[in-house]
């Protein structure tokens, strides 16, 4: 531990460095890779003594993911670096000393975060600290919840009355507390959910509080099958919750995506007037909320180490540029590289995040999700104005670029890429027809829209048709209840696939054919050779922790 502290205050001072000198170089750049290099492959050699894995049975070690989300952004931040360095170079350094100061402060910030996790670490494995449930994600502390009303069920079937009181009461005080997490994650996510969905769970949230209120008050409760139906109302209300959650998780993803296609970053470069500007920029913070929102779900669900890594650097990528892209681009006139690089870091990072996204749903929740959309604006494609019509239709965008993805095409059988092709040429069309400038009768509308739905709809049962035949091939898993079965419905926003969990959930698949990007091989408009490839380069293998 002590080496790879040392390690960190070399990197440490040689960002002081970097940060005094009044343009960047890329000499100055490969020092620092190569000290970094250096760490982060003793830290891999180390790693399992100095982060063990967290627990089988759920929770997550904080400052193990911190470590991982700081690597990954520090290799993020030097490729960003080089960028403008070498921009610097041809046009001088008072092109983009502000720019070369944002990367670098956020490679210290990363770098004196690294060091300070190494050190909990060390502290934690000294003192045997154990989680908190602040440290939980929304899965984890639903799959604690789950946990103790299934150990509540069968202490009340293998004890007598007289012993009951004392045997379930610590267990039920913590089920309390969990509960109140899970509460407050759910309606972190309602404050940016669309309004359509905002009140429904906020009434969940309320149902769930009052069946773990009755709960908890009736603890001194001796009967046994009156405690059974209270259990029974209070994981259902769970399972209400999180079916709900998962759904409006989806719209989510639709109207934030269709969002960013329609409103781009670019245009607050050009906006004509200050009202105008200050709707796009509200528009523009609202849906960086929802990204982070949506972020942080697609964390909780997904149990790979690598994608919940990357997610969370887009995120914190994300968050960074919040504050400064905004002014960089409004300014751009007289900073244009600044913007400029500030720009397309911003797209890179929304670019590996859609695709991350689109990599973890499951194709068959996506569409149901469409359907249910679709089927409510045919019902009131009449009434509604033209602007419904395209919005609806652009969301249908949004599976074309699901099904863009190898992972997720791959999987549709013959018949179903066959439906494919089949929605692409109807949903064309539908873009076509309500993006006209001339009126069009709703009737030709509503035709297309409904062979649009026809053709989702049988593509839906295509891949349920090879869902099935895939299960069927393969062994079931032994001594899953049922209750612990349900789990898999609720949770529609993943791909389903075998799991070693206990209860029978569905998981994220890493696919090595899977379209996500890598920051390094990102292709970058006007960007300026060097002769020297840097060793920073070499670290992504590093981040590659099995």
């Amino acid at each position: 531990m002590e080496s790879l502290l040392r390690q960190l205050s070399i990197c440490n001072e040689l960002i002081a460095q970097g940060a005094a000198c009044t343009a960047g170089h890329i000499d100055w750049l490969n020092e620092f890779c190569a000290t970094f290099l250096d760490f982060a492959s003793e830290l891999k050699a180390h790693l399992p003594e100095v982060a063990p894995r967290w627990p089988a049975e759920g929770g997550t070690n904080i400052d193990v993911e911190t470590i991982f989300l700081c690597l990954t952004q520090v290799v993020t931040c030097i490729t960003q670096l080089e960028r403008t360095i070498n921009i610097e170079g041809a046009f001088g350094h008072e092109a983009t000393p502000m720019t070369r100061l944002h990367f670098l402060d956020r490679i210290d910030w990363c770098v004196r975060r690294i060091y300070v996790c190494l050190s909990q670490l060390d502290l934690q494995r000294a003192n045997d600290q154990s989680n908190s449930l602040e440290d939980h994600t929304f899965v984890e502390l639903m799959d604690l919840a789950l946990d103790h009303l299934e150990a509540f069920m069968e202490t009340l079937a293998n004890t007598t009355p007289t012993n009951l009181l004392c045997i379930v009461e610590e267990n039920e005080l913590q089920l309390g507390s969990i509960v109140n997490h899970i509460v407050r994650h759910a309606l972190a996510f309602a404050n940016v959910a669309l309004e359509a969905d905002k009140k429904a769970l906020s009434e969940l949230c309320e149902t769930l509080l009052s069946e773990c209120a009755t709960f908890l008050e009736d603890s001194g409760e001796l009967n046994p099958g009156h405690r059974k139906l209270e259990a029974l109302s209070l994981e259902r209300a769970l399972y209400g919750l999180e079916t709900y959650l998962n759904e409006a998780l989806l719209h989510l993803i639709f109207a934030s995506i269709v969002e960013l296609e329609n409103t781009p970053i670019s245009k607050l470069r050009h906006a004509p007037d200050s009202e105008l500007t200050e709707q796009l920029v509200h528009d523009f913070d609202t849906n960086m909320d929802r990204i982070q929102q949506i972020g942080v779900l697609a964390i909780a669900f997904s149990q790979d180490i690598k994608t919940k890594t990357i997610v969370r650097s887009c995120l914190a990528s994300l968050e960074s540029l919040d504050a400064c892209i905004v002014p960089a681009l409004q300014s751009s006139a007289q900073h244009p590289h600044h913007a400029d690089i500030l720009e397309h870091h911003f797209n890179e990072e929304i670019l590996i995040f859609r695709n991350l996204i689109h990599e973890i749903i499951d194709s068959r929740s996506l569409i149901s999700n469409y359907l249910d959309m679709l089927a409510e604006s045919i019902h009131l494609a009449v009434k509604s104005p033209p602007r419904d019509h395209l919005l609806i239709v652009q969301m249908g965008s949004v599976l074309e670029e699901h099904f863009r993805l190898p992972v997720n095409y791959s999987e549709l059988s013959d018949d179903g890429k066959r439906l494919h092709t089949d929605f692409m040429l109807i949903l064309s069309e539908c873009l076509a027809v309500v993006s006209l400038s001339t009126p069009v009768e709703p009737k030709r509308i509503v035709k297309r829209l409904k062979i649009l739905y026809s053709v989702l709809a049988k593509l839906r049962d295509a891949i349920d048709r090879n869902k099935y035949v895939h299960e069927d091939s393969s062994a079931s898993v032994p001594n899953v209840s049922s209750r612990r079965q349900f789990t898999n419905a609720t949770r529609t926003l993943l791909r389903s696939c075998k799991s070693k969990s206990k209860r029978q959930r569905s998981f994220v698949r890493q696919r090595r054919d899977c379209l996500v990007p890598n920051p390094q091989n990102c292709s970058i408009s006007n960007s300026i050779s060097h002769q020297g490839d840097l060793i920073s380069f070499q670290l992504t293998e590093i981040l590659r922790i099995n």
